[in-house]
């Protein structure tokens, strides 16, 4: 059975409680029903049969199997932040870089992704037990092949048909292609799309044998070499007319060979004759054997018991005793018979690779044909070891005349009696052929055919293609259809999930789409509201900046990694607090949400870490952006081939150059120049003006309501140019703090102070300063009470020319026993300077 312990602390000093659990549903919704009020997020660990798992990136929403085990550890500290749905029972920060360096999640394994997002090299394939494409944006598509193409000449001419996969859900199609040329610019091509779940009427598969690789079917005449020979004795009777001859032989003669032959075959026979010859007046008689040949069509017994071969086409070949004069009379004695198979007009035996209910065969005659060919195809059915069922055995004539030197091919197709099952088929030439080889016929396929009839797709669009092998398709190897997909999705608009899907290319669809309708997740735990504030604020401003334009083709790529990789197209972070998904843009802030300094920071034994680089030199001069070039935003130059945005940085300044050590990124989603080069532009300058990172650790309280992604205050401990505490009184615009300023009159300074909602002010002049106290031009402070407020506004004073450094973006926190470890990223507005100007 399914089992979880939960533990009161690591050491099992407390005890514990164990329940079973049900199979049939979740692990998610069995922690619904024993945890209904929720558990701690931060000071839980969750092991699945002992290895430690983190529901950020492991899906709680699998079926549980018999023998799971579950154990729920509560890590003793000091208090606990309960959180209300145990849906959100996760990590309580999950540690995410601020614009990680962006990657095409799919292309670790060749045969795991699909073409949808090479660079190049985009073919149609069968991506065996691999994932249905999950196709969002506009994407060039290059379906993957459901099954192998079925194959057919119709007045010589050869079609292929396709039946691919374009990908899950609807979409909106356009640009039907091979490679670049439309395919209704090509002659012969035509092409049917079925939504999801609508019935396909037929489907056709079939599947070619890999023995049959253009074997010629030779004529009687022109085949060589003895098969089989015998000696028989005694000839009963022996018939000769019209070129048919028919031999009988003694009852008991052991014709068994011959009997079980796919007839026709090929024969010479010898016969013993009395020969009358005449030379220079002499008549001369000779006992000798005479050579024919035919081709042996039936074996019977008459009513006699007799064996009596029948040989059609019979013609002379030669006396086996030379004569010097001329032969007047013949006269065969009856006296023996010989026989010789020289050559079988039919091909080896082939056993088709699967079931079905037809056999099509492909002939061609490649120097045209001048004259006439008559073919025949002996077929039956075979059990699972290939050997033949009896009385399955059929055979099919058929036949072509024709005057011409050009090409010729056909195909030809069979309907074995027996219906659905296994086969095995030979083919052979049955009449006399030219030694010019101008009606030579060669099998180049033979194919096992099946149906399934009014069959459902699943949640999937799929398409129909037929053309002619022509140069647009002569290899079913390098197949280049293609179509222009943009992914119809749900959306949300005015507070409201709409349902209709609709043909968008939006970032923030994307997600809504892929969480809700794709993994089966509760929208509430998306913060809906702030993605689509992001959404509308890029559309108006500058649409392709939200475009997310991919493929997801490999199962193994979690939900938390589409969900980052969607949004790091568009500049946005995302991160699980442990209630929500929130997302927040890598933009300019003009809002500063928390302020770090001596009065929240904590001296931990750890300490805190400054990383500067002080040298652009010593890290990147420049970035390169790998993205597509869309057809779809740029149909005069637009190839849907991989593209570049090189920057160089040259004394200070950004330029289209390329760089000698550049930071390279393969933007997964980006399909437009603009949103590449927006995107180039600001990892450029960021390599230019960001230099500075900071890990420290602050008081809960300060750290708990900030959020990734916001501009916060931060001032060194131990810089004696900066001053740091709580103002503890207010008199007007008079503030006395709790700690000694120790101020040089002979300088400038500024204050930065926070409200009482946490947030810091604008730099302020300091107009006036002693050492309790200072003045600045500030109304919304507050001290506290000792009651409802146990801490006063915070304040920052640094010189105003100083080039301190003060502002970061925070990049990580994470939960640390009462307290938070931070991870701060300089912040400065000239990374985002390329935005504004365009």
């Amino acid at each position: 059975m399914s089992t979880l312990i939960y533990y009161h602390d690591p050491k099992n000093i407390l005890g514990y409680q164990k329940y079973i659990l049900d199979t049939s549903l979740t692990i998610q919704q069995n922690l619904i029903t024993i945890f209904p009020d929720g558990i701690s997020a931060n000071n839980h660990k969750i092991y699945l049969n002992n290895q430690e798992i983190n529901p950020i990136e492991f899906d709680l929403n699998i079926a549980l199997c018999e023998f799971d085990l579950i154990k729920v550890v509560r890590q003793q500290q000091g208090w606990e932040i309960v959180i209300a749905a145990v849906v959100a029972v996760v990590a309580a920060v999950l540690a995410v870089v601020l614009m990680p360096k962006a990657s095409i999640p799919n292309s670790i394994d060749d045969q795991k992704d699909s073409s949808n997002n090479k660079l190049q090299g985009q073919t149609n394939r069968a991506r065996v037990y691999q994932a249905i494409p999950d196709i969002y944006g506009c994407v060039r598509v290059y379906p993957d092949l459901l099954k192998p193409a079925n194959s057919e000449y119709i007045d010589n001419v050869k079609y292929l048909e396709h039946f691919m996969c374009i990908g899950i859900g609807q979409y909106s199609l356009d640009q039907f292609k091979y490679d670049e040329t439309l395919l209704n610019k090509i002659a012969g091509t035509k092409y049917k799309v079925y939504e999801p779940y609508a019935i396909i009427p037929e489907i056709r598969y079939a599947y070619a044998s890999d023995e049959v690789d253009g074997q010629e079917l030779v004529p009687p005449n022109l085949s060589d070499g003895i098969i089989f020979s015998d000696d028989y004795a005694d000839i009963v009777d022996y018939s000769a007319q019209n070129g048919v001859t028919t031999l009988t032989l003694q009852v008991g003669t052991d014709v068994g060979y011959l009997s079980v032959q796919a007839l026709p075959i090929q024969l010479n026979y010898y016969v013993n004759a009395n020969v009358t010859s005449y030379n220079k007046g002499n008549t001369i008689n000779t006992n000798t054997n005479i050579m024919y040949r035919g081709n042996l069509v039936s074996v019977i017994k008459n009513e006699l018991g007799q064996p009596v071969l029948t040989i059609n086409n019979v013609v002379f070949v030669k006396y086996m005793t030379s004569f010097s004069g001329s032969v007047t009379n013949t006269t065969i004695t009856k006296n023996a018979l010989s026989v010789e198979q020289t050559g079988d007009v039919y091909t080896e035996t082939f056993i088709l690779p699967e079931q079905g209910t037809e056999i099509w065969i492909d002939v061609s005659f490649s120097r045209g044909l001048k004259g006439y060919a008559q073919t025949r195809f002996i077929y039956w059915a075979v059990d699972e070891l290939g050997n033949e069922i009896a009385g399955t055995r059929e055979h099919y004539d058929w036949d072509l005349r024709a005057d011409t030197y050009e090409p010729q091919f056909r195909t030809i197709k069979l309907k074995p009696k027996r219906g659905y099952g296994h086969y095995a088929i030979k083919c052979g030439r049955i009449n006399n052929g030219k030694s010019d080889l101008t009606d030579q016929i060669k099998i180049e396929n033979i194919y096992i055919v099946g149906y399934n009839y009014n069959f459902q797709m699943p949640n999937v669009t799929s398409v129909f293609i037929t053309t002619k092998a022509t140069t647009q398709a002569t290899s079913l190897k390098e197949l280049k259809f293609n179509v222009e997909a943009t992914r119809k999705t749900t959306t949300y608009r005015n507070n409201v999930i709409n349902k209709s899907l609709t043909a968008t290319r939006s970032f923030a669809d994307a997600v809504l789409h892929s969480y809700v309708e794709i993994f089966n997740r509760d929208a509430s735990e998306l913060d809906l509201d702030d993605l689509y504030v992001i959404d509308a604020k890029l559309a108006i401003e500058k649409p392709e900046l939200r475009y997310f334009d991919f493929s997801f083709d490999d199962a193994d790529i979690s939900l938390g990694e589409r969900i980052q990789t969607i949004c790091n197209a568009a500049r946005v972070m995302t991160y699980n607090d442990g209630i929500k998904w929130r997302f927040v843009r890598d933009e300019k802030k003009s809002i500063v949400s928390a302020m770090f300094s001596s009065a929240n920071l904590i001296s931990s034994s750890d300490g805190g870490t400054i990383q500067y680089n002080p040298s652009q030199s010593e890290s990147y001069d420049g970035v390169e952006v790998e993205y597509i070039h869309a057809s779809k935003d740029d149909r005069a130059n637009g190839t849907d081939k991989k593209a570049y945005i090189r920057l160089r940085i040259v004394n200070g300044h950004v330029v289209e150059q390329d760089a000698n050590n550049p930071y390279k990124i393969q933007l997964a989603g980006c399909r437009n120049k603009t949103q590449a080069m927006n995107r180039a532009q600001m990892e450029a300058r960021r390599i230019l003006y960001q230099r500075l990172t900071i890990e420290d650790e602050a008081l809960y309280s300060d750290v708990a309501l900030i959020n990734k992604g916001d501009r916060v205050r931060w001032s060194d401990t131990y810089d004696e140019a900066v001053v740091s505490g709580e103002i503890v009184g207010i008199n007007e615009h008079q503030f006395t703090v709790n700690q000694t300023l120790e101020l040089d009159k002979s300088k400038v300074y500024r204050v930065t102070i926070t409200n009482k909602q946490g947030y810091p002010s604008e730099w302020l002049d300091v107009t006036s300063f002693d050492s309790s106290s200072f003045t600045a031009n500030f109304n919304e402070a507050f001290i506290a009470d000792g009651v409802d407020i146990q801490c006063g506004s915070t304040f920052l004073i640094t010189e105003q020319k100083t080039g301190e450094i003060n502002d970061f973006i925070l990049t990580e926190k994470q939960y640390n026993d009462e307290s938070f470890k931070i991870t701060l990223s300089q912040y400065d507005e000239r990374i985002y300077e390329y935005d504004a100007a365009n």
